[in-house]
């Protein structure tokens, strides 16, 4: 099964008031600084953090739920929603998906303690386990109920479960062999996976300790010299190519399609650091290797994010922050047409200023980001229809001249 999530829905989420946000294989988010782009990236993250670390704990490590509440207004915040759907279960659609929805509201206690507050959650995970059978699970105070007709899901009704509980990151007390219990954990596993990729260049040039982590890259890209090494090791299964390193091959040749001094790349031991491994170049006219510690930042993050889109093994869905940060602009379209291939095998949602890279984007790929004079995101600014109307009133205007231009909206 295809699973991916087709769209987001937030509210009061930083400046993400009342946004709907469809989402394909690739999504490329445009606009001003402060628009909102990131913040529909933490969005998604938060609900992974919930799968991994529980609700409470993943509000307190981004500061907790005044921190994150929309503060624009007369009035104070006091509830937050973050919502998805997608296709989790067997049996879900584009026309019939699964939904989750995870609502955190704040609330004052009554006298004599009204300065103090507390945190209430609502969650609700509508799937569909059966042929035409939808079922849901919804938690509100210390009660999960069972929406279904499937026999297998046990006897509806009310459970008693922790008042901060999620379905994404404790069991469900249902029977083992409970299909919704199945298609939660479903969800979570694939809520797990999401990532916001944003090398930290200081730490990618870094020799890695050699682990088993090293199968997939870390956010930060700390670990990049043991994630090459993975996919120098990967070999094609494939009878007659049998233990060619198709992944690597590739990856060089893009690296030497933008960067052309470097004529390859050498995985070695850090000197005196056993189990350490680093990261050499071999540039063509120059004697010896350059370290990758004393490469220039452009090619460290290059390196880093052509890494991620030859994964042969990606996870669900990754979002990267500024896509051409320290990128050439003659580079973007080797990218664009990189990462398009690689949301084949997953999704990707990433944020650019770059008028080059969104040259090569499809109009359902491109979405609009802009501000409101009342503090909020206005998300998508534009229909990918009437983004088409444009293109197509200007007698086909590369897309990215036009947003440069602030015909498409998202400037300054």
């Amino acid at each position: 099964m295809n699973h991916r999530i087709l769209g987001l829905t937030v509210r009061n989420f930083r400046t993400l008031t009342d946004v709907k946000l469809r989402l394909g294989s690739l999504t490329v988010m445009v606009g001003p600084n402060a628009a909102g782009k990131s913040n529909v990236l933490h969005a998604l993250e938060l609900l992974g953090d919930v799968s991994r670390l529980g609700i409470e704990r993943a509000l307190d490590a981004r500061g907790g739920f005044d921190v994150l509440a929309f503060r624009g207004g007369q009035r104070s915040v006091s509830r937050i929603a973050i919502g998805i759907e997608g296709i989790w279960s067997e049996f879900a659609s584009e026309e019939s998906p699964d939904r989750y929805e995870l609502s955190v509201s704040q609330r004052r206690l009554p006298e004599p303690r009204e300065h103090d507050r507390v945190l209430f959650r609502q969650e609700q995970l509508t799937q569909h386990p059966g042929a035409g059978a939808a079922t849901s699970l919804a938690l509100a105070s210390d009660q999960l109920t069972l929406s279904s007709s499937l026999k297998d899901d046990g006897k509806p009704g009310p459970i008693d479960v922790e008042r901060m509980a999620s379905v994404l990151n404790q069991p469900v007390p249902l029977p083992r062999s409970s299909p919704s219990a199945h298609a939660a954990a479903v969800v979570t596993r694939h809520l797990e996976q999401v990532r916001v990729f944003d090398p930290d260049v200081r730490l990618a040039r870094r020799p890695s300790p050699i682990t088993g982590s090293g199968q997939r890259l870390h956010n930060d890209a700390s670990n990049l010299a043991d994630f090459l090494k993975s996919l120098w090791e990967h070999r094609s299964t494939r009878e007659e190519d049998k233990g060619r390193r198709f992944v690597w091959e590739a990856l060089l040749r893009d690296v030497r399609a933008v960067v052309p001094q470097i004529q390859d790349i050498h995985l070695v031991d850090a000197p005196g650091r056993p189990d350490y491994i680093s990261v050499e170049l071999e540039e063509t006219s120059l004697r010896g290797r350059t370290r990758l510690e004393d490469a220039s930042f452009g090619t460290v993050r290059l390196l880093s994010l052509l890494a991620i889109f030859h994964d042969p093994n990606p996870p669900l869905l990754t979002c990267i922050e500024e896509i051409d940060h320290g990128i050439h602009p003659h580079a973007l379209e080797l990218l664009a047409g990189r990462l398009r291939e690689a949301s084949r095998r997953a999704q990707f949602l990433v944020t650019t200023h770059s008028p080059a890279f969104v040259n090569e984007l499809e109009p359902e790929e491109f979405v609009v980001c802009e501000r409101g004079e009342d503090g909020a995101s206005v998300i998508p600014a534009l229909t990918a229809d009437e983004v088409r109307q444009v293109i197509e009133a200007s007698e086909g205007m590369p897309m990215g001249d036009l947003w440069f231009a602030n015909t498409l909206g998202g400037g300054l």
